[in-house]
Formats: structure tokens, sequence, C-alpha cells
């Protein structure tokens, strides 16, 4: 049984979707019973809505329907428009569809009507065939045969199709919340710069990890990668000067000093023995210049006291003392020079590079304290021979003639300078890589993590069961169509043309009681071929009025129900709009052929009803679907002889768009057109309601005249008063206000006289307070009636808010 439908794009329909829209009041979703009544105004979409039942009876979309998309969902599985060849019961629907394939002779004298066959006079032979070839088809309902098979194997392929999609669809969410979901996508981190990812990029790294078996990266190699990420170019480093040591020089310098050999003029004994109390002697010569006693002891001083000390501290050692202390301050200077070598500050540096640096920097150091340490060397024997002015020494080397590896450490920084000043110009190809390196490893990660291996590889083993199920359904559904060949063969054999025309001439006679109009089947010369006539009398009949083209088409539906492919077939029926707007007083009869020879319970030959294996009445169909534009044989409808399963449903327009809906109460419940226009007006109280309900807002013009009519004849019959005085005797002396009811209801129900009104918006204030001046006269002049109303739509007093 057909339960709801979902229609993305099918003519008036666009992006309808079942369970979104046809909800009962507490919220639960409706569906299709096993009578369904649908309402809807003319271009409301129910023409739409039959041609896709259609589509699956006659096997093909209508032509003109781009790109249809739609799905039927049953309480067995579903079918789409790339399903249209479907098993189990058959479908027939009437409408304008089925009038054009099967009548064109009503709209074009030149047409024709198809023939059809019913089962003829008895065959034993043929007859037994025919019942071998049904039994080898069974049915669904007793579990036999090819049907029953079918809907096993249907049910298997449907059931393991939910499992393949329910887990592909999982895989698809996790990978579409891996590549691109918030918060925690690839899309979404800021390491990556990659705001386009999506789920191809993510299946295309999946595929290069595997393929190249990549492998997540240890949390310290992915956190150093990461603060690699974050450095900015920096600006180059000038390159280090190149080292030249003195030490080789300094070398001779000192060991000329310490083997200069001087000898003082008239030496002193004491001076000459101790070299401290010379040196104590020589730094006080200056301070005793022009003095007469000592400034120590205060003893007074001899006077030849400093030639004395001259003769002992000649030119000779002053100049050696004098090249000493040159030769001291070289070495300083040569110590400064030394400290102030080194290397650019670390944060000059890429942070890949600062080991190195560091490591240079401790080499360096090294060197530079060794140098020192010869600078050391070459001081301390500059100073002995400073203290010991007179005493010579041969030396001929005092340090090693060497840098201390300074210039090799000097080298190795500018070789680091030269990395990083490189390393600026390829820095944004290298975070790219870091980055690419980054984001594969997350992805290798989450395959290991997701187990996404073995996920495909078990959706893949679904997938195969799947295809294999598919393969056999459509075994049995090839095996299916060759036995229903065959049965169409062997019933074309006991076919009975005329007895068609017939079956259609008794349902003519039925509605019409007697009518003059019948359906003849004439042999056509030379062929074993009927050909359909419409007779008036025993003329052929032109020229038909819309009502009786309409109630010829549907006696001739009525009769195709019992056609040789139907014939025994319990099928899906669906009756769209019987009733043209031209042929009211056909309705009744329209009704009863269907009360009598589709919705009746079926009986016995004695009278008994029927009953199935559970004891519930039998029908004619599976399913009753009848829809219309007309409120009269809608309350008709309503007598129907119903199952227990009945639902009701309107199909109206929304923006650009036709839906479906549960029928409201007010047209459930209630049998006359007067409480729907009451519905409309109400609704138009409130001129915040137009965005919800533009259609009563624009109808309104035309609801409230016919309202107005209605109600106020029933309220003033009298065939001398017309409408004019029945609103005057209604609304009162209030001439205005009558002029203004009439103004609005000419200007909005009609446009050959006001076609300026069509050109602008329409004033849903002006109109909310004209329903609500309409409704406070009805409360005034009877309020009890007015309340019932109220209650026949279940809706609240708009007046008293």
């Amino acid at each position: 049984m057909i339960e709801k439908l979902d229609i993305a794009n099918f003519g008036s329909f666009d992006g309808f979707r079942w369970d979104t829209d046809v909800r009962e009041p507490h919220g639960a979703v409706g569906r299709f019973k096993k009578l369904n009544i649908l309402y809807g105004r003319n271009y409301s979409g129910k023409t739409t809505l039959s041609r896709i039942f259609r589509s699956f009876e006659v096997g093909q979309t209508p032509a003109r329907y781009d790109n249809p998309s739609f799905q039927i969902k049953t309480a067995n599985g579903q079918w789409t428009q790339s399903q249209l060849n479907v098993q189990g019961a058959p479908i027939r629907v009437y409408n304008k569809d089925f009038v054009e394939a099967n009548l064109t002779f009503l709209r074009d004298d030149h047409g024709h009507i198809q023939p059809f066959a019913v089962l003829g006079a008895q065959n034993n032979e043929v007859e037994q065939e025919i019942e071998k070839v049904k039994t080898q088809l069974g049915s669904k309902e007793s579990d036999t045969g090819l049907r029953a098979a079918f809907f096993k194997k249907q049910t298997e392929e449907s059931n393991a199709q939910t499992i393949v999609t329910r887990k592909t669809e999982a895989l698809n969410k996790k990978l579409v919340d891996k590549a691109n979901g918030k918060p925690g996508g690839i899309k979404h981190n800021a390491l990556y710069r990659n705001p386009y990812y999506d789920v191809r990029n993510l299946n295309a790294d999946i595929a290069h990890v595997q393929s190249h078996q990549i492998a997540a990266l240890d949390e310290a190699v992915r956190v150093e990668k990461i603060g690699l990420l974050t450095e900015k170019p920096l600006n180059d480093i000038s390159p280090l000067a190149a080292f030249a040591s003195s030490i080789a020089a300094l070398n001779k310098r000192v060991v000329a000093i310490a083997g200069e050999k001087i000898q003082p003029s008239a030496p002193l004994q004491d001076l000459l023995n101790s070299a401290v109390l010379a040196n104590w002697v020589r730094d006080g010569r200056p301070l005793h210049v022009n003095r007469d006693c000592c400034a120590f002891c205060r003893q007074p001083l001899p006077a030849d006291l400093t030639e004395t000390l001259n003769n002992h501290f000649n030119e000779e050692s002053e100049k050696l003392q004098a090249k000493i202390q040159r030769f001291l301050q070289d070495c300083e200077s040569e110590r400064a020079r030394i400290q102030a070598l080194g290397l650019p500050e670390r944060d000059r540096f890429y942070s890949s590079f600062h080991a190195k640096r560091d490591y240079v920097v401790e080499k360096l150091g090294a060197a530079k304290a060794g140098y020192e340490r010869a600078l050391d060397e070459l001081s301390k024997v500059a100073r002995e021979r400073s203290n010991n002015i007179f005493s010579a020494h041969e030396l001929t080397e005092v340090v090693p003639d060497s840098d201390s590896g300074i210039g090799a450490a000097l080298d190795k920084g500018n070789e680091l300078i030269r990395q990083s000043n490189e390393h600026t110009a390829r820095i944004g190809a290298s975070q790219k890589q870091l980055r690419d390196e980054l984001r594969l490893s997350e992805v290798a990660a989450f395959v290991a993590d997701s187990g996404l291996d073995e996920v495909k590889a078990d959706i893949e083993q679904d997938r195969q069961k799947l295809e294999a199920l598919t393969k056999e359904l459509e075994e049995l559904e090839a095996e299916g169509k060759k036995l229903r060949a065959a049965l169409e063969s062997l019933q074309a054999q006991l076919r009975d043309e005329k007895r068609g025309a017939e079956r259609v001439n008794r349902y003519l006679g039925h509605s019409l009681g007697g009518t003059s109009l019948r359906l003849k089947a004439e042999e056509e010369e030379g062929k074993a071929t009927y050909r359909f006539r419409i007779m008036r009398g025993e003329q052929e009949a032109f020229n038909l009025s819309e009502g009786e083209c309409s109630l010829v088409a549907f006696c001739y539906y009525l009769a195709r129900l019992d056609d040789v492919q139907t014939h025994g077939t319990k099928p899906i029926i669906y009756i769209d709009d019987p009733i043209s707007s031209l042929d009211s007083n056909h309705i009744f009869f329209i009704f009863t052929l269907i009360e009598s020879f589709i919705a009746k319970r079926l009986v016995s030959s004695d009278g008994t009803e029927l009953k199935d294996a559970v004891g519930k009445p039998v029908y004619r169909y599976e399913q009753l679907f009848i829809s219309t534009h007309n409120l009269d044989f809608l309350k008709y409808l309503k007598r129907l002889t119903a199952p227990e399963q009945v639902e009701r449903f309107l199909v109206s327009r929304k923006a650009a768009s036709s839906s479906i809906s549960l029928m409201p109460k007010y047209l459930k419940s209630y049998i006359t057109e007067l409480n729907y226009l009451f519905a409309e007006i109400h609704t138009c109280t409130d001129d915040a309601n137009s965005a919800a309900s533009y259609h009563s807002f624009y109808s309104f013009g035309n609801n409230l005249r016919k309202f107005l009519e209605a109600f106020l004849f029933f309220k003033y019959p009298s065939g001398t008063v017309n409408n004019d005085k029945r609103l005057q005797l209604f609304f009162g002396d209030d001439v205005g206000a009558v002029a203004f009811l009439s103004r609005l209801t000419n200007e909005h129900s009609h446009l050959e006289e006001y076609v300026d009104r069509g050109m602008v918006p329409i004033d849903c204030a002006e109109i909310a307070r004209t329903a609500k001046f309409v409704l406070g006269a009805m409360k005034a002049k009877d309020p009890d009636q007015y309340q019932h109303f109220l209650r026949s739509i279940n809706a609240g007093d708009p007046l008293s808010a």
C-alpha cells in the first residue's frame, strides 16, 4: 500500500517533502490510507499528482517534464522515476491524460475512441491455461507463485539497499565531518590554510596516504613541524668578516723583547739583585723629582740621588720598558678584538637553525678562550721582562703559531648564515611542504583510528550482496514479464471488444437513466479489429456537451477496469477530478457510479458481504484515490462506502510550488461551501496571515461575494429582493458601507473593468478591516449563529481580541 511520496521536481511540485508538510496537529506524520480524498482548487497541482501515478501505470513519465524526480514510499519499499515498471497490483488512473490517450473523439470529430476488450465466451482449454499461468504468477496476498517470490526478493533487496545506504551514509558523514565539519574538520584547521577543502580532497589524500604508505607523525615531530609553521621571513644576515690571527706577529715581538740585552751606565748592585726593589725604585723616581726629602720616610735625599738613579735606569732600559708597554697594550687590543667576535643573536636565525647556531657559538667560544690563553702567555712573558728589565732570555716561540680554531668556527658561522638567508627565499615552499606533511599525517591517523579500510571492505561486501539480490530480482521480473505476456496472449483469445462497448453502455444507462447516448463497436472492414463510435439513437453523436464528455469518459474508464488486463486483479485506482467546471448537473451521477461500481464492498452471488481471511470486508480495489476541485462533489464523497482507513488531504499552491497537507477540520467535517467561505473570510481578519495564506487574501473579493450571496439569500429568501437590497437589509442604513462592500467585491473578483487592480499589490490591511466589518455585522445580528459558524471551523472570535 502506498503511504507517502516526495516530489523533488515534477510539474508544479518543487522540493516537496511529505514528512515536512503532511503532519497531524500534534506533529505526527500523516499517511495515505485505503481510501484517500484530495481536495484542491484548479491549478493547485492535483493533475500533476495524478500524472505521477499514471507514470507507473504506463511505464513512462509524460513528455515535456524536464528532469523529473519523485519517490513513492510503500509499506514494502519505494518506487522512483527510474523504476516505473513494478510488480504487484496494477495502477489504473483516470485523468486528462487518460482521456487524451483513449478518447480523442471527445475533442476532435476526426479523433477516435480506443477499443478495448473484456472476457468473452467460455473456452475451457484456454481458461485452464490461463489459470495455470495465474497460478504460476500467484499473488503477494496469498504468498504464492512468482509475485510472492518477487515480493520477498524485493524486500530482501530493499533491506540490503537500506543497509548499504545506512553504512555508506555513516561513512560519508564521517568523511564530511573530517573534511569540513566544524570545528575539527581539516577545512577549518588554520594550520593547513585550505578553506576550500572538502570530501573530494579528503578522498584524494586518503588514496595518496595509502598508496605511499604514509604513517602518522610522532607527537614530538608533529609539534616541531607546527613550530616551524609559525616562522615568518627574517631579514638577511650579513656575513662575518674573515679572521686573521696575530699570534705569529706577537710571538716574534715578545721573543725580541725577552732576548734584548741592555746594561745600566752605573749599575746599582742592590737593584740588580732585587727586581722587586728595582721596580719599586723605578716607579718612585718620578715622585721625588725636585724634592729634598723622601716622601715615604721623610729622610733627606742625597744631592746626587737623581743622577745616580738616572745612570742605573738609562735611556736604553726606558726604551725597552716603553716597547713592553706598547706590546701589552696591543695584546689587550687583540683580546678586545677576539672578545667582539661572535654570531648574530639567536632570534635572527630560523628555529630550524637554532641548534646549529648554538653549536657554532659553543665552538667559537672555546676557540676564543684558547686564543685568549695564548695572549695571556705572551703578556706574561712581556711582564716578566718588564719586572726584570736587565735580565734577557733567549726564546724561539712562546705559544704555537695558531688561531685556536676561531677561523674554522667563523667559517661554519658564515655557512650557517648563508643557509639561513637561502631559507628565506624558499620559506613559502617549505611551509607548504610542512602543511602537506602535517595534513597527510592527520589523514593517516584518521584512516588508522577509524578503521577506514575495514569499513569500506564491509560496505563492499554488502554491496556485492545487494548486486546479487538485484540480479536475482531482475531475473524474477524478466520471468514475470514472460508469464504476463503469455497471460495476455491467452486472454486475447477470449477477448471481445463488443462486450467492452456493452460494458460502457451499461454504465451510461445506469447514470443517466436511459440516455440516448451509447457506444457502438463496429468491426473495421477487412480487419479483425473493432472501432468504437458514440451514438445518439441511431446517429453518430457529435458536439457533446461538457457534461456528456465527462460522463462518457468516466463510464469508459469504469468499463476499462474490467478489461482483460485488469480483470481478476485489485488495482490501485486514482480518479482525478472527474467533474469539470461546466457539468455540475452530473455531479451526483458520477458519485453514484463511483459508489456503485468501485467503492461498495464486494458481495457473493447470494448478496452476502464477502470477508477476507481475517474477517474484514473485501473491496475491488487495493487502494483508492479521488481528487476534486468541486465542493459539491466533495460533499457527496463524504457519503462513500468507506473502509476502516480513510484520510483526506488538501492540495494547494505555496509560493511557486504545490504542496499536500492534511485536510482542515472544517473541510473534513462539514459538507457545505458556506463553512469553507466563512473560514476564508475569518483568515483575512488579520493581515499578518497574508504571509502564509496569500491565496485567501487574493481571492477575498470572490469569496466574500459568494459568501454574502449565499448567506443573505437564506436570511432573506424572498424572490422580490435582489442582492443589493439584501446587503442594505443586513448592514442597515449605512449606505457608505454597502457601497464600499459592493466596490470591493466587484473590483477584487473582476478585472475586465478594473485592469489597473491587477497591476498593484493587494491592500491586505483594507481586506482585514472589511472582513472584521462583515463578521461584526453577523455577530451583532445573530450572535448565536455567529458562534456556531466559529465552532464549525474550530476557530476563535477575532473580534474579541
